[in-house]
């Protein structure tokens, strides 16, 4: 598998958020599109599926269920961008901060990526898969990698409250820490002036409201 060309000149950058409640997602049906994390358990939902997916972050609240989110997508035959620990597992003896027992192994439509030092000190930088802040920033970067001219965001709300409020699900996870919100709310804003300053590419925003003010608002409707 090339995971260096985009047979399109417009990816669909899909997110999590709750205003996928209200995105008709069928609309991306034959278009490129990349989404992340948990987009599985939209599915019961809608017919459409992601031509990307991508996946560096791991939660210690979530156990295992890391395995099954990214099954959905590599067994689907999408390209996958992943952390690489989820290729053998990770220990902390050797320099991870994760447990993780065991890994899913190679496949053809799997590209896996090491974190970037970013990734542990809460910044991000326009670099080759940075793997910082909010997958978000990892996501733009690999769109522009793979060749594409024009991004289009759907999903991405841009602010956090409380997870059972943030995402498209009430049970998306199922256990959080105390600085969950204050975490997320500054990452996510240090990833988009990053990608806002830096991505050689335009940017629409069709997400269903949101809070993203650093791009051209645009309908779904019209780009789909």
């Amino acid at each position: 598998m090339n995971f260096g060309l985009a047979p399109r000149s417009r990816i669909f950058l899909v997110g999590n958020g709750e205003s996928l409640k209200q995105t008709n997602l069928d609309l991306l049906i034959g278009h490129d599109s990349m989404a992340v994390n948990k987009i599985h358990l939209i599915y019961p939902k809608t017919k459409w599926r992601p031509t990307h997916y991508l996946k560096v972050d791991y939660s210690a609240f979530d156990g295992d269920d890391w395995k099954s989110e990214i099954l959905h997508h590599v067994n689907n035959g999408e390209q996958c961008l992943l952390w690489d620990a989820f290729r053998a597992g990770a220990h902390p003896s050797d320099g991870n901060y994760e447990f993780i027992h065991d890994g899913i192994g190679e496949f053809e439509n799997v590209r896996y990526i090491p974190r970037c030092n970013h990734h542990y000190l809460r910044q991000g930088e326009w670099h080759n898969t940075c793997t910082g802040l909010n997958s978000i920033l990892t996501m733009v970067i690999w769109a522009v990698e793979l060749g594409y001219q024009e991004i289009v965001l759907v999903g991405c709300d841009g602010k956090f409250s409380t997870p059972d409020k943030d995402h498209f699900i009430e049970d998306y996870y199922k256990t959080w820490d105390a600085d969950y919100t204050n975490r997320n709310n500054i990452n996510i804003l240090m990833a988009h002036e990053i990608i806002s300053q830096h991505c050689p590419i335009p940017i629409y925003d069709a997400t269903a409201g949101g809070y993203l003010e650093m791009y051209p608002k645009v309908r779904l409707e019209d780009y789909a």
